[in-house]
């Protein structure tokens, strides 16, 4: 392949077509007086002519078209070829034109094409002189019966046919232009000719509406033929070149000028700024293999040292079978951890050999200076970009697995059940298992010491056993006694709790204000001058400290008068045994006190627990809630998809999506026969054949009023016998609960439900959400897009969406499909090839002639693809 010297393919350059040099009459020169006297003269002119183009920023190409002559362009277009531009600058493309007047009063500019060869100048062009040669077109364009007038609009058109150039009517709307033909008839035949391509309208653009319909095929009189629009500077003055803002997406040669007759509304742009930048997007800039590598461990093949600068846009991988197209793809998928597909040989699993040699670069952002970072692949790398890997489409078949892809390319692949929910059902069923755990205990007696019978019959034989030991002679000092003994108890069992609650306070003030200190050091990176102040409980500290002190003397106060009782018996001469009496009273007058604090304690449990079994209960409704909770998040990611782009961004999504009636709800879906498969191990299958038919379960609704109403008769009550295991955790365990009740997008293609469609329709709606959804900036890199879609789809559907699309994200794909190369106007192609299992690439546009024969050669249809591409002006395939 002969040097290509735009290997990154088609990008958007300023072109200038109408350019004249000192040769016009009207020409003139510059108002500094050192640049004029040097434009004056013969010799210097076409390096300063040189010079200047290279002062103007963005420029690619220009045409020097000056009336009925070429006299500046050799000197030129030689003064261009020995300019050095240096900083990286690109050599500007000088294509030799010359304006004529046709026989009908129009000005046609008449571009030719430097590498063509033609059959009236004797040697090749890049030897022959330009001025020889237009003279020669010039003679050949003469009306032989009227020798001061050139022919017709029509012939001239075809002889510049023959002489492999491109006509432009010149400022079609002023004099001399196509509009100011008097005749309307002859008007109409000009237009409609085949090769009445392209028009140089104002910079400005056209103001009369009605030039603009006929322009745009929307005059029925005129056909509805559209025509390429251009500006350009028809510059008699260095200043004036290039003050036009018509910019070109094109190889800056003859091959690329034909791009926009075959794609105007792609390729041609008048805006004063760059179209480049008019999106930002993040994108892969280039591809260094810095040496030969391995590309798997232990096999020959080898990707060969190469660097492959990436187009923004739309950049095909093409190749015949074993050449690496696919497999590049899958090395780049690869070093950013994307699944990829498996490669085997001999029925055994083959590894990327992964190389730090193999160096991918990332821009950031779509700017003049972007920020660049690189990645190899050996150590990886994580990027927000879409890869679909060749049959991924065709796999996608199970309703579950389509469902959480929609979740990603929707943005909420996140969306789950609400980890603060589950916990508090956690902390519930825990409680209720801790209070029922509580009421069971039993201590070494095997007493249930918890039980409230338990502590009323002990209660009870204490109130016996006091009235046993009482008689009327030391009934009134008993009493007394027993009273202070009571009061004893209770202030002992006062100053515990009040122990305990000290102890809780000092913990909880540690706790509380670690995290205060915490929370207050990242508020003082954000706001200098305040912060949380930490708390204590020195109020409530020292209350309890008083209330300490005053217990303690009630206390010794009460034990005091007991010991005065005592002394009280004995001066009474009580004749029993004292010490056993006192001691018996004070032992079941603590009997008694004891079991009404764990009666107390017992009704303060049970309430605690008929709460938390109703809250149980209760979370029929929680449930519900948060499942529609996640419903509603899904209705609200597909109704607010548009606000996230532009106006002109919106129209590409609902293209897509409208037109083909997709439409996504959230729907919280119960599988019952996932819900009775689960059913089998908890329930006795002897009592419950049918399952949930048996229990009353057959919807969701079914589901929510059973934890509601039921749920409560097989854990605490009779039907607890006929379950295996626990009856609530099928209910209440996340980890079961996912694989019968869940959330997912349900999802409506061509006016189908999703268990409607076909596995090839579920592959397409899926590739067409990824397109419409995800976003925007995100490059898609596509392994063979046509293994899974039908070749209409390609045609009719993805062609178009690719041209939309590329322009907000970068499209990377390997194909042998023609339409999706030729037809969706790639900008860049590699062709991929294979020489003795060293994989080489070589890259450029589709208006390089050596890319043009690959695509050809490898596509099958390539031919036939730029033939339908062609419009008139053929591309020279040899």
């Amino acid at each position: 392949m002969k040097e290509n010297n735009y290997p990154k393919g088609s990008e958007w350059r300023k072109w200038d077509l109408h350019v004249h040099t000192k040769a016009d009459v009207n020409y003139k020169y510059s108002s500094d007086t050192n640049i004029s006297s040097k434009e004056q003269n013969d010799d210097e002119y076409p390096k300063i002519f040189i010079t200047h183009l290279y002062s103007i920023d963005n420029l690619g190409v220009i045409a020097l078209t000056d009336h009925n002559s070429a006299n500046w362009i050799d000197r030129i277009i030689q003064a261009n070829e020995n300019h050095n531009p240096g900083n990286g600058r690109e050599k500007i493309t000088i294509l030799p034109g010359v304006e004529i007047e046709t026989g009908d009063g129009i000005h046609l500019l008449v571009i030719f094409n430097p590498d063509s060869q033609l059959e009236d100048v004797k040697t090749n062009f890049r030897k022959a002189s330009w001025k020889e040669t237009i003279e020669h077109f010039l003679t050949s364009i003469r009306n032989i019966e009227n020798s001061s007038a050139n022919k017709t609009t029509e012939e001239i058109l075809k002889e510049a046919e023959k002489w492999d150039a491109i006509c432009i009517f010149a400022h079609v709307t002023n004099d001399k232009g196509f509009f100011r033909i008097s005749s309307g008839d002859r008007k109409t035949k000009i237009y409609k000719h085949p090769l009445t391509q392209i028009f140089q309208i104002p910079n400005e653009g056209i103001s009369n509406n009605g030039y603009l319909n006929i322009i745009e095929g929307k005059n029925p009189g005129y056909g509805n033929k559209s025509i390429t629009k251009i500006t350009a500077s028809d510059a008699k003055s260095l200043k004036d070149i290039a003050t036009n803002n018509c910019w070109i997406k094109a190889d800056p040669t003859f091959e690329g000028l034909k791009q926009i007759i075959y794609e105007p509304e792609e390729r041609v742009r008048i805006q004063e700024n760059n179209p480049e930048y008019d999106f930002d997007k993040p994108t892969f800039s280039k591809i260094n293999i810095i040496q030969p590598i391995e590309v798997f461990n232990g096999e020959i093949v080898k990707f060969d040292k190469t660097e492959l600068p990436l187009n923004k846009n739309l950049v095909t991988i093409i190749g015949g079978r074993g050449t690496g197209k696919s497999l590049l793809l899958n090395y780049i998928a690869n070093t950013f951890k994307k699944p990829i597909l498996a490669y085997k040989n001999n029925d055994k699993d083959i590894q990327f050999n992964e190389s730090e040699h193999f160096v991918i670069e990332w821009q950031k952002s779509n700017a003049l200076q972007p920020e660049i970072i690189t990645f190899n692949a050996k150590d990886k790398g994580v990027l927000d970009l879409i890869f679909i890997e060749q049959g991924k489409l065709k796999n996608i078949f199970d309703y579950k697995i389509l469902a959480n892809e929609i979740k990603k390319v929707l943005k909420i692949d996140n969306l789950q059940f609400d980890e603060n929910l589950d916990k508090e059902i956690k902390e519930l069923l825990d409680d209720i298992k801790k209070l029922k755990e509580w009421f069971e205990y039993k201590n070494e007696k095997g007493e249930k010491i918890n039980d409230r019978q338990f502590n009323e019959s002990k209660k009870q034989e204490a109130e016996n056993l006091l009235k046993t030991i009482t008689t009327e002679d030391n009934k009134k000092n008993l009493e007394i006694y027993t009273s202070n003994v009571k009061s004893v108890n209770n202030c002992e069992n006062i100053l515990s709790r009040l122990r305990e609650i000290k102890n809780n306070l000092d913990k909880f003030q540690d706790d509380i204000n670690n995290t205060i200190s915490n929370i207050n050091s990242d508020i003082q990176n954000e706001i200098k001058d305040i912060s949380i102040p930490k708390i204590d409980f020195q109020s409530q500290t020292n209350a309890i400290k008083i209330i300490e002190e005053k217990i303690t003397t009630i206390i010794k106060d009460k034990k005091e008068k007991n010991n005065e009782i005592k002394k009280e018996f004995e001066k009474q001469g009580y004749k029993g045994d004292l010490e056993t009496l006192l001691s018996n009273a004070e032992k079941y007058q603590k009997n008694i006190q004891e079991a009404e604090v764990k009666l107390k304690e017992i009704e303060e449990r049970e309430k605690q627990l008929n709460e938390r079994l109703q809250q149980r209960n209760n979370l029929a409704d929680k449930l519900k809630e948060e499942y529609e909770r996640q419903k509603k998040e899904i209705d609200n990611a597909w109704n607010n998809l548009l606000n996230n782009f532009s106006n002109e961004q919106r129209k590409v999504i609902s293209k897509i999506l409208e037109k083909r009636e997709i439409s996504i709800e959230g729907e919280i879906y119960f599988n019952l026969k996932a819900f009775n498969e689960k059913l089998k191990e908890y329930l006795d299958l002897r009592t419950y054949k049918n399952l949930s038919e048996d229990i009353g379960i057959n919807s969701k609704d079914d589901y929510w009023n059973f934890i509601k109403n039921t749920l409560k008769n097989f854990i605490e009550g009779k039907e607890k016998e006929k379950t295996k295991k626990e009856l609530e955790d099928l209910f209440f365990n996340l980890q079961e609960r996912k694989d019968y009740l869940y959330v997912i997008p349900k999802i409506k293609f061509l006016n189908k439900t999703l268990d409607q469609l076909s596995v090839g329709q579920r592959g397409t709606l899926y590739l067409l959400l990824q397109l419409a959804t995800n976003t925007f900036s995100s490059p898609l890199i596509f392994d063979q897009p046509e293994d899974d879609l039908d070749n209409e789809f390609i045609t009719t559907e993805l062609v178009g969406l690719f041209k939309e699309l590329k322009k907000y994200r970068q499209i990377i794909i390997s194909t042998h499909n023609a339409n999706l190369v030729v037809t969706a106007d790639a900008e860049q192609v590699i062709v991929a090839n294979n020489n003795n299992e060293t994989l080489t690439y070589i890259s450029g546009s589709l208006e390089n002639s050596e890319i043009i024969r690959s695509v050809c050669r490898i596509l099958e249809g390539g031919i036939d693809a730029f033939r339908k591409r062609e419009r008139k002006y053929n591309i020279k395939i040899q």
